[in-house]
């Protein structure tokens, strides 16, 4: 009797024991359901108040140049301590070489850092991996998006998500030789396509040229003549890239190069652009770096200019960097507000005295844009520039473009079958 007592009390605190532990199981599961449900930027995560007295350091890896390190350092940093005390930026510069490698390797181990400078190629890569938090599920990220220019933004967009924020841009423009647009009757630099034709058919030689047939050499032409890659949301190629505006955009470079009138170095074995536009070429297409490369444009009658336009459009590609905030970190809000603190007036002119080209529309008509020759033509290129595809298999994409334009080039494919040939397969990169 006295053990059945005994057996009876056991099994009784038994299942009071699992009871609580169920108990305390499914409060857990409904905290964790709640704070899943809670919107990022909300205080469903980390709230704001609860970092306000905290001492936290945020991880910040970057692949900023000597000059861009020591404007991050001297004066962006001291402007952010200024108004978070609390919060330090342990700011570690990393080997460009390694970088990418360095933050696919960190997903693996956990030891990524809170908040990346990265190349604006490899975001939707890096989402695509899990690595990075969904900035656009912040509850300001629409307001906070309007003010940035539309082609460095839309190189974070990931399958309807943004994971990122432009940080730095830069684009192509015209390098223009105005002695030699002169000698084809051309005051300056062309306004049009049209006029800058026109006047380049008679000469003899080339007068306009590009280094090879991958992307960020030939999609700027691409889409000067009419061109389309994809649908907006980088979801699909087949349709736009072989549309009858792309093929025929094809067709008019075609053109121009049996013309005489444009050459690809890769595929001719014609003159560079950068050595080529001190005497032979009267334009070509590249980025910012070329003015800061030489001292002696000016006196060499070579300046910058927007892109002349065709059918009344000019445009571009954009480059840059995004600052993207990681997934595995312990504070994502704070280093949002990192981000966002990167990409403020205040600090974007700050980075401006380095060379890093803004990414905020207010920024186009700034005085500190508008009394620079060059940085001026820059950023008003960028109003009409558009990003390469954002996708995982951005590297896959490029093969698929460069033996399209050399296949048409080298071995005369019809335009029509190569790029619906290129879209079916750039389709498949997509899915």
């Amino acid at each position: 009797m006295k053990k059945s007592i005994l057996k009876a009390i056991s099994l009784l605190m038994v299942a009071i024991l699992i009871m609580s532990c169920l108990s305390g199981c499914s409060k857990s599961a409904e905290k964790v359901a709640e704070d899943e449900k809670a919107p990022l930027g909300s205080t469903g995560s980390e709230s704001s108040s609860s970092v306000k007295d905290e001492e936290i350091t945020l991880t910040f890896w970057h692949t900023y140049g000597d000059a861009e390190e020591a404007q991050l350092k001297n004066e962006v940093l001291p402007m952010w301590e200024k108004s978070h005390p609390n919060i330090k930026i342990d700011a570690v510069r990393q080997d460009g070489g390694q970088f990418h490698q360095m933050i696919v390797t960190s997903f693996g181990t956990g030891m990524s850092p809170d908040v990346a400078r990265v190349d604006i190629a490899n975001i939707a890569a890096y989402a695509k991996q899990g690595g990075l938090v969904a900035l656009s599920d912040y509850s300001d990220f629409s307001d906070l998006a309007k003010d940035y220019m539309d082609a460095p933004l839309s190189t974070n967009l990931y399958q309807g998500k943004y994971y990122g924020l432009p940080l730095d841009t830069n684009c192509k423009a015209a390098v223009i030789n105005t002695n030699i647009m002169g000698e084809l009757g051309i005051n300056g630099a062309p306004t049009t396509m049209e006029e800058f034709i026109a006047a380049a058919k008679d000469r003899g030689s080339y007068s306009l040229n590009v280094s090879g047939v991958g992307d960020w050499d030939m999609y700027p032409y691409f889409w000067l003549f009419g061109g389309t890659l994809t649908d907006d949301g980088f979801t699909k190629a087949t349709g736009y890239l072989d549309s009858e505006a792309s093929v025929n955009a094809m067709k008019k470079i075609i053109e121009l190069h049996d013309e005489k009138i444009f050459t690809i170095r890769d595929i001719d074995g014609s003159v560079d652009a950068w050595d080529g536009i001190n005497s032979e070429y009267a334009m070509f297409f590249e980025g910012p770096w070329y003015f800061g490369s030489y001292d002696d444009c000016a006196a060499k009658g070579i300046i910058a200019s927007t892109i002349p336009t065709f059918n009344g459009n000019s445009a571009s590609v954009v480059g840059g960097e995004d600052i993207a905030v990681f997934a595995t970190g312990k504070h994502p809000e704070v280093s949002y507000e990192f981000a966002k603190f990167m990409t403020s007036k205040d600090v974007q002119l700050a980075m401006l005295k380095s060379g890093q080209l803004p990414i905020l529309k207010s920024l186009v008509n700034d005085e500190a844009i508008t009394s620079n020759p060059v940085w001026s033509v820059y950023m008003k290129q960028l109003e009409s520039a558009k990003a390469r595809i954002p996708s995982p298999n951005n590297t896959a994409i490029q093969e698929i473009w460069s033996e399209t334009v050399t296949s048409i080039f080298i071995d005369g494919v019809d335009p029509q079958s190569a790029l619906s040939s290129a879209a079916a397969r750039i389709d498949e990169e997509l899915r």
